[in-house]
């Protein structure tokens, strides 16, 4: 009988341990990986036009449920941003007259309304988007998606650069102007 290899299996896979002594089996070449994404490829591709055109043929039943999670998501991504952009003028100035405490209350009225008209924006658009399966994709439905994704993403990771490049300034050092 064959003595193991002191470094684990002589076949082909690699053993690397992750976090918490999980060993996870990985290539080593990148070409053994081929054959088994090739023959995956129709399968996974078979299941996304089925269940596709399941979607499509009960259109009608999933505009709203999707308007619904456009609008959920509306909430979510715009709320996030929006806090993300108060604490950014906040720290990038603080004289400014939003930035004061007592001005808190209607900064969040003002961010509140933005935020849930958005939202509403983004859902109505979606369901108009996708009155007729016919007309899929459509331009507004894919436009509403972009930007409802697209626009607090990147003004999210703008915010998160700029913050990380400009310090605050310091009650030392008056804020700067623009």
């Amino acid at each position: 009988m064959e003595e193991p290899h002191p470094r684990g299996p002589t076949s082909r896979r690699a053993r690397r341990s992750v976090a918490g002594g999980l060993v996870v089996p990985l290539p080593q070449d990148w070409r053994s990986c081929v054959l088994p994404l090739v023959g995956l490829a129709t399968p996974v591709g078979l299941l996304v036009v089925n269940a596709s055109a399941w979607v499509i043929l009960h259109l009608g039943a999933f505009r709203l449920g999707i308007a619904i999670s456009a609008f959920i998501s509306g909430l979510t991504l715009n709320g996030l941003t929006g806090v993300s952009a108060y604490r950014y003028m906040r720290a990038r100035w603080p004289a400014f007259l939003l930035s004061r405490e007592s001005h808190r209350l209607l900064v969040f009225w003002i961010g509140f309304v933005v935020v849930v008209v958005t939202a509403v924006l983004a859902a109505v658009f979606s369901f108009i988007g996708m009155e007729n399966p016919r007309q899929l994709p459509n331009g507004i439905a894919v436009i509403t998606a972009l930007a409802a994704v697209g626009v607090p993403l990147l003004l999210s990771w703008t915010l998160q650069r700029r913050r990380h490049r400009v310090p605050p300034p310091t009650a030392a050092s008056p804020p700067r102007r623009p």
